[in-house]
């Protein structure tokens, strides 16, 4: 009997203090989001998904804790914002970071939802609902998976924890303006610069390396870190990211990097709408963990980038294959699965099998991936020199070999040799920064790549031997690590119904190039083509003082283009009991038309312009044309013109009830290339202003005239007036005046369980005629209307208007979406 007693007083004592534990803290079961959200459509799946949805509704088991309990009560000390969360401080004023689990916040993140994301107007609506499932391409778990790896491989790491928040009185919400009550929470822990005077920020860290050539980044590690990146597929590495922590070994001054979070690795990307989305918004760097790195190596490292070429940019080839085949060997299969088993119990799904797949199948492309990340790096190097004195010395001893040394002046020692081969790299900058800097360059070669030396503040020496290709540039270029050339590709689709035209539907392929002069870029295309008008191109090459810019316009119309001919005059027949199609003539046209555009003063601009154009109407027995021009009439012919001409602008904005008040003159001549004689010299004018009754109440008008001083023009060059309410080109003459009208009024919001919604009316007045020698007419035409416009997620807008005349009236829908 006596040893039972000791049996139970044993199990007891073992017993009570986990049982004393589990009633200080409670544990709940709870999931990210509720279990109804999981289901989902097969359509809705094949379009925009599935991702990892059912992670977010499955339950685990977690600790129940509030902010003044947690680690023994905590404050919030400030708001996260790169992060989306909260700030907290403990009692020994250790530094933590709270934030929501699971769900990426790049699209937050992106210039695109900047501009259109607003917390209050989202909530309950369809829209907000899409938001939170597009979220749920990031695991929400697995960042314990890669803080593991992490640390198996020597990297830095924050230890972490996931907690339930409660729901109580207390209103606490991270940056985005998202409650974090009734939720599940990240809690990590995270060095405190403030603290820690050894600890750096991103941006001064990267100053620290300008201020003396003792002062370096541990390359080494910062490689080994970012080859992890790849590996586990994590796209999120921007400045914030990081933080540095300095040594001193000897006379110089170490940095090594510290990883704040993980969570963006083994992202899932699917569904056929979803990832032409991305695309759409900038953010196809967001990319599916394959098994295969080297397809997305580029894209993968699109945030991560400019600090790469900063931090890493001057280490070697072989620096970068050796840390991969570190993290090779030391990534073991048995290592990878261990792992996994820091996953909560509930969410080891199938899913979680194949991502061990994949990571083992990635490791075999390491150093693969290691080479030709760093030949990417090589393509156009950003080299800074530092604010003390330095000697740079470029020697050119081949096509595939140029070598860049920077010496010590006072000491002569060598801190930095470089090689690049004309086969990888396109361009090099090499920045001086402050301090008497000397740069010599040695050698010519043939097919030498362009190299932009850019001096600082002190007295600097140049000993250009060969200056073939070598571009010298003053301190007014500021070093900034963050500019690196890059191109951007965007779409711009837009589409009109109009009850003249009919359906026109359309879209434009920008490609924007930014290079090291730029104002606000180097140079950029824009290749759009129209159902109706056809292709069209437009290009901009900007002077770099920032006043200057050329323009490149051409197009080449479709076989449905056309324009309408009603006659000349200002009191031609509308044809009301005809066909639309009766008034229409087919133009197959061709045009170039560069420019040459200059900013006189900050409102006045003048602009010089060409035109090679290329015009060829068709014969159609059944149309009204065809009883105006005879049979073998020239204007059946194919007809070339050049022109010339020249335009002034003046923008001003005067008063605070007077935002826009402009005025545009422009004077041009004509000829006709088959027939000189056929030539006429024009000019135009207009004035436009918005007058601002209050925030929501504008007044817009337009006047415009346009003046033919000779009579040898076609129809398709006459002067016209633009009334709402006719059809295009209705009359047409030698002279022509109009002017349109619009009261605006902004309605503010619309509520409605779909979208964010703004909307407003307006209604509008014009009046306008043609003059026509030998025809006696008093008549002013007039159109009148009005229309909706409707702004959905403050980015696409949509505008409806009808205008009636004495001929009929005019509808038309117009949708632009611009990204």
């Amino acid at each position: 009997m006596r040893s039972s007693y000791k049996y139970i007083i044993l199990i007891l004592f073992v017993l009570m203090p986990g049982l004393l534990y589990s009633q200080s803290q409670d544990w709940v079961r709870k999931s990210i989001y509720p279990q109804a959200d999981s289901g989902k459509s097969k359509i809705y799946n094949w379009m925009w998904g599935r991702h990892y949805r059912h992670l977010y509704t499955i339950p685990i088991r977690v600790p129940s804790a509030t902010i003044e309990t947690l680690g023994g009560g905590m404050d919030i000390v400030g708001q996260a914002e790169g992060f989306h969360g909260l700030l907290l401080e403990n009692k020994r004023k250790q530094l933590y970071l709270l934030k929501p689990l699971g769900g990426s916040t790049s699209f937050l993140e992106s210039k695109f939802f900047r501009e259109i994301y607003n917390k209050t107007d989202f909530k309950n609506t369809y829209l907000d609902e899409f938001l939170g499932d597009a979220y749920t391409i990031i695991n929400p778990y697995t960042f314990l998976v890669a803080d593991y790896l992490a640390k198996s491989a020597g990297l830095s790491f924050s230890p972490s924890r996931i907690y339930y928040i409660p729901s109580h009185m207390r209103k606490d919400t991270v940056a985005d303006g998202s409650d974090i009550q009734d939720r599940l929470v990240n809690l990590i822990n995270v060095p405190d610069i403030n603290l820690r005077s050894n600890l750096y920020t991103t941006e001064d860290f990267l100053d620290s390396l300008q201020v003396s050539k003792n002062y370096m980044a541990d390359q080494n590690l910062y490689i080994r870190e970012r080859i992890f990146d790849m590996w586990i597929g994590d796209w999120n590495k921007t400045n914030e990211n990081w933080e540095w922590q300095s040594h001193t070994v000897n006379d110089s001054v170490i940095y090594t990097p510290i990883v704040i979070d993980r969570n963006h690795a083994f992202t899932k990307v699917d569904g056929v709408l979803f990832k032409q989305m991305l695309k759409m918004l900038s953010l196809d760097f967001i990319c599916n963990y394959d098994s295969l790195i080297l397809k997305d190596t580029k894209k993968i490292n699109k945030l991560a980038f400019a600090l790469d070429m900063a931090v890493a940019g001057r280490s070697d080839e072989s620096v970068w294959i050796r840390q991969a085949q570190e993290i090779r060997k030391q990534m073991t299969d048995s290592l990878i699965d261990s792992a996994f088993t820091y996953l909560p119990e509930g969410v080891k799904h199938d899913e979680i099998e194949l991502i061990k797949q994949k990571l083992k199948r990635r490791r075999l492309e390491l150093e693969a991936v290691a080479s030709q990340y760093y030949r990417l790096l090589q393509r156009t190097p950003v080299v800074a020199g530092t604010n003390q004195s330095d000697y740079f010395l470029i020697e050119r001893q081949a096509p595939d070999r140029t070598i860049l040394r920077i010496y010590d002046p006072e000491t002569g020692d060598c801190r930095l040799e470089q090689q690049f081969s004309g086969k990888e790299t396109k361009e090099l900058w090499l920045y001086g920064l402050a301090g008497n800097d000397t740069f010599e360059v040695k050698g010519n070669t043939r097919k030498d790549f362009p190299i932009y030396l850019i001096s600082g503040e002190g007295e600097n020496q140049y000993q250009l031997n060969h200056s073939r290709k070598i571009h010298v540039y003053d301190k007014d270029y500021k070093y900034d690590y963050q500019k690196i050339k890059y191109h951007k590709i965007s779409f711009t689709p837009w589409g009109i119904y109009d009850s003249d035209k009919g359906i026109s539907l359309g879209t434009f392929f920008t490609y924007t190039m930014y290079g090291f002069k730029r104002a606000p870029f180097t140079y950029q295309h824009r290749i759009g083509y129209n159902y109706l008008k056809g292709f069209m191109y437009a290009g901009v090459f900007p002077n770099y003082d920032g006043r200057r810019r050329l323009y490149l316009n051409a197009s080449i119309s479709s076989p449905r283009n056309f324009e309408n001919f009603f006659g000349f005059g200002n009191n031609t027949a509308g044809y009301k009991e005809e066909k639309k199609n009766y008034n229409r003539v087919k133009l197959r046209t061709y045009m170039l038309n560069p420019s040459f555009e200059m900013d006189l003063r900050k409102e006045e601009v003048v602009t010089f312009f060409g035109s090679l154009d290329m015009y060829k109407a068709k014969r159609t027995d059944d149309r009204y044309i065809y009883t105006v021009y005879g049979e073998d009439h020239p204007i059946f012919r194919t007809n070339y013109f050049v022109g010339l001409g020249a335009t002034y602008r003046i923008t001003k904005q005067p008063y605070s009830w007077l935002p826009l008040l402009e005025t545009e003159w422009t004077a041009g001549w004509k000829m006709n290339l088959k027939k000189p004689e056929r030539n006429f010299p024009y000019a135009q004018g207009s004035l436009s202003w918005n007058v601002r009754f209050s925030d929501r109440f504008t007044w817009a008008s337009l006047m415009k005239g346009t003046v033919l001083f000779d009579n040898d023009y076609e129809f398709y060059q006459a002067a016209t007036i633009d009334l709402r309410g006719f059809r295009d080109n209705r009359f047409i003459g030698k002279q022509s005046f109009y002017q349109y009208s619009d009261l605006r009024l902004d309605m503010g919001k619309l509520k409605n369980p779909f979208t964010p919604l703004k909307y407003g009316l307006f209604a509008g007045f014009d009046y306008g005629r043609v003059w026509f020698p030998g025809e006696r007419s008093h008549c002013w035409h007039t159109s009148y209307g009005g229309g909706i416009w409707l702004t959905f997620l403050n980015k696409f807008t949509t505008k409806y208007s009808w205008f009636g005349s004495t001929d009929s009236f005019r509808f038309a829908f117009e949708l632009g979406l611009g990204f």
